[in-house]
C-alpha cells in the first residue's frame, strides 16, 4: 500500500518535472515559502498604528517620509527606503507613495492598495496586485514611531505552495522570480 501511495505521488508531481528544470521547479517551490511572510523593521520620520485581516479591512493609521526600511521582502533580505500613507476605519487604503531599493519586478514592498471613494465617479477597490486573487488573504500589523516593525502573513501564498507542487500558479509568481534569479 506504501509503495502504491509513492508511486501515485510521484505520477502526480510528474507534470512539474516536465514543463521546468528541476532547478527551477525547486527554486518556485521556496520561493513561495519565503513569499508567505513579509517582515521589516524601520526607522525614520514616521508615525503610526495599524492591523489588517486582508487587504479590504484596516483599523488604523500611518504616516511614513524617506523611511529606512530592511527585512524580509519579495524573496530577499534587503534594505530600501520608502514613503507611503495608510488608513483604516473598517475599510482602508494603503499608499506606497515611493519605495526605492528594492530590486524586483513592482519596485513595491506590497504595493498600494485599498479603497477609493469619489474618484472617477463612483467608489472602487484597487489590489496591490491585481493578477493575483490570492494576495487579497494578507493580514498586516504594523508600528511606527520614530522607529517601527511590519509584519504581513499572506495565507494565499500557503495556498500557492501547495497547489506549486502539482504544477499551478494562481498566483502567477514563478516564472517572474525564475527569470530575475537566472539574471543575477
Amino acid at each position: 500500500m506504501k509503495i502504491l501511495a509513492a508511486c501515485l505521488l510521484s505520477a502526480a508531481l510528474l507534470p512539474a518535472c516536465a514543463t521546468q528544470t528541476m532547478g527551477d521547479y525547486v527554486l518556485n517551490r521556496g520561493g513561495d515559502i519565503v513569499d508567505i511572510l513579509r517582515v521589516n523593521v524601520k526607522a525614520g520620520k514616521g508615525v503610526g498604528v495599524k492591523v489588517e485581516a486582508t487587504r479590504m479591512l484596516h483599523l488604523g493609521f500611518g504616516w511614513e517620509e524617506e523611511v529606512w526600511a530592511a527585512g524580509l521582502a519579495n524573496r530577499e533580505v534587503t534594505r530600501w527606503q520608502q514613503s507611503l500613507v495608510t488608513w483604516g476605519l473598517l475599510l482602508g487604503y494603503h499608499d506606497e507613495r515611493e519605495v526605492r531599493g528594492i530590486i524586483s519586478n513592482m519596485n513595491t514592498y506590497s504595493g498600494s492598495y485599498g479603497w477609493t471613494f469619489f474618484q472617477g465617479g463612483g467608489n472602487a477597490f484597487d489590489a496591490s496586485d491585481p493578477g493575483n486573487p490570492l494576495d487579497l488573504l494578507t493580514f498586516r500589523g504594523s508600528i511606527m514611531l520614530g522607529i517601527g516593525a511590519d509584519i504581513e502573513i499572506r495565507v494565499g501564498e500557503i495556498v500557492d505552495f501547495v497547489v506549486g507542487i502539482f504544477q499551478f500558479d494562481p498566483a502567477g509568481d514563478d516564472n517572474v522570480y525564475s527569470a530575475m534569479e537566472r539574471m543575477r
